[in-house]
């Protein structure tokens, strides 16, 4: 099928946008507390833990970690998040997108009040393995829902700002730390540790009141309930919508076909030539974003100023508030111009600025080292923010959205699940790895970041493929040309279009607009 451009503002008539339509703009705003609350969590832990990084209560009371130990705490979250792979596709799968949410959360708050009450440093590292574990349930089935979910032509801005609510968390962490570590007592970071639960409580009330995925219910043959959620929320109510006709019969198509293919498993993330490209992408946007230099800033900024000369308590928690703001208003620009750009602008272009960033970091920091140059320390800062700037405009928003639309349906849940705990794994060893190499190498240590992001330019330029203007469905056939060709997929599809043209249900105009 023939795909046009995305256009976000459009809604299911393609003539208002999507807040002038009462059925999306409800669905949209439910999606917050829904679903894409979910990702402000991790971004919660990463702020929060580069505060109180900086508050004297907790060093004192941990005994001032650093090097390996410092990393294990914060590496920690990640290895649990890795033995959750499992569980979190299977939940998805068997039970649905909310109720992988739901355990997912409750694992995390349980994780939360273990960490709130932490008497030493064994019981801290227990508590953020299991919030690391349930992390991974809910949040592979987030984005998934979210994608389901959304209408076509505003699908990708909906799924790439789930992303991008990672800064909510990590906004309110920093500035929750700014407050606290005046506290003279542990509270100063037990209340921060404590608050890391409100997004998993927010997430447990508003993920009820979205419906549950269409295509999961189609996978499941709940033919019905899935057509009455695309009448609901996609044609505006009306049951003869000729969108939501084409809509349905292309999902049931596309995942009747896949389906065919064989018992659902592990195996089929590999068990094709398309599969296992998707699956190599969806590692890439695993280990090139973690593995970038991000999070020398997402967990150690407080490390990192301390190499420039910022030792202040007030100002290091005070510049780390300051930056998460940014972060955010860069991501959610890059979000809204996903569709307008298209993804391989935005992975190449961007990934080429954090190159020359990250070189221009390690000029200016290696000058700090030598001279001790108040002008050197401030080319680290800029460099900093300057490189977030990048990274946020491309990998925050399309680190999740990017493989969460060219997975296809029998193994969505299961190519998710594996992002997230390929992310975490990677951000174990991340995590570990940066206090040491920033303790023993110093401004060094950017070194290996530079020649990493140009590896990461080359594979983005060479085997990213475009998605853009195309709906799920749509997109498997890049990636799965030569089994749509057997299998007369495609003819499967065309044959149900010209049914419903006969019958006066179908015009050339809806199909443009899916």
């Amino acid at each position: 099928m023939q795909a046009v451009e995305d256009k976000a503002v459009l809604s299911v008539d393609g003539e208002k946008p999507f807040y002038k339509n009462k059925n999306l703009l409800r669905l949209y705003l439910q999606m917050i507390p829904g679903t894409l609350i979910v990702s402000a969590t991790m971004g919660y832990d990463g702020s929060m833990m580069n505060g109180i990084q900086a508050v004297d209560r907790w060093n004192i009371y941990f005994g001032y970690p650093t090097g390996s130990l410092l990393g294990i705490m914060n590496a920690i979250l990640p290895l649990g998040a890795v033995f959750g792979i499992p569980l979190a596709a299977y939940i998805s799968d068997h039970y649905g997108r909310r109720w992988a949410m739901t355990a997912g959360d409750i694992i995390m708050i349980i994780g939360a009040i273990i960490q709130t009450s932490s008497i030493n440093i064994a019981m801290f590292l227990v508590s953020r393995f299991v919030i690391g574990f349930g992390l991974t349930i809910a949040g592979s089935s987030a984005p998934m829902l979210t994608a389901e979910l959304a209408h076509p032509t505003s699908r990708t801005t909906i799924t790439s700002m789930y992303n991008t609510l990672w800064y909510v968390g990590s906004i309110i962490a920093a500035w929750v730390t700014y407050g606290t570590f005046r506290i003279n007592n542990d509270w100063s970071w037990r209340i921060p540790a404590l608050l890391q639960m409100i997004p998993s409580i927010i997430n447990i009330a508003g993920v009820w009141f979205l419906p549950e995925s269409p295509r999961w219910l189609i996978g499941n043959e709940r033919y019905d309930e899935a057509k009455q959620i695309l009448i609901d929320t996609h044609g505006e109510g009306d049951p003869n919508s000729e969108l939501v006709r084409l809509e349905f019969e292309e999902i049931r198509a596309a995942i009747q076909a896949e389906m065919a293919l064989g018992k659902q498993s592990w195996g089929q993330l590999f068990n094709s030539p398309g599969n296992r490209y998707r699956t190599f992408l969806v590692l890439c946007c695993a280990y090139f974003p973690q593995w970038s230099g991000s999070g020398l800033v997402s967990y150690y900024l407080a490390p990192v100023l301390r190499t420039i000369g910022i030792t202040s308590q007030e100002r290091i928690t005070l510049i780390n508030g300051i930056i998460q703001i940014w972060n955010m208003i860069v991501s959610m620009i890059g979000a809204n111009l996903v569709n307008r750009l298209g993804r391989r602008v935005i992975f190449v272009s961007s990934t080429s600025l954090m190159l020359l960033a990250m070189i221009s970091w390690t000029i200016s920091g290696s000058q700090y080292t030598m001279h001790g140059s108040g002008a050197a320390g401030s080319a680290v800062l800029f460099s900093l923010i300057f490189f977030m700037s990048a990274y946020n405009f491309c990998w925050n928003p399309l680190s999740v959205a990017y493989p969460v639309e060219i997975l296809t349906f029998p193994i969505r849940a299961k190519g998710v699940s594996l992002l997230v705990g390929a992310v975490k794994s990677a951000s174990f060893f991340n995590q570990f790895v940066n206090p040491i190499g920033l303790e023993k190498l110093q401004w060094k240590f950017y070194i290996v970041y530079c020649s990493w992001l140009g590896l990461v330019l080359a594979v983005v330029f060479f085997l990213f493929p475009e998605t853009k203007g195309r709906t799920l469905e749509e997109i498997a056939v890049i990636f799965d040309k030569d089994f749509y060709k057997t299998e007369d997929v495609e003819k499967t599809v065309l044959e149900d279009d010209k049914s419903s043209e006969k019958n006066g249900n179908l015009t050339v105009e809806t199909r443009e607009k899916i």
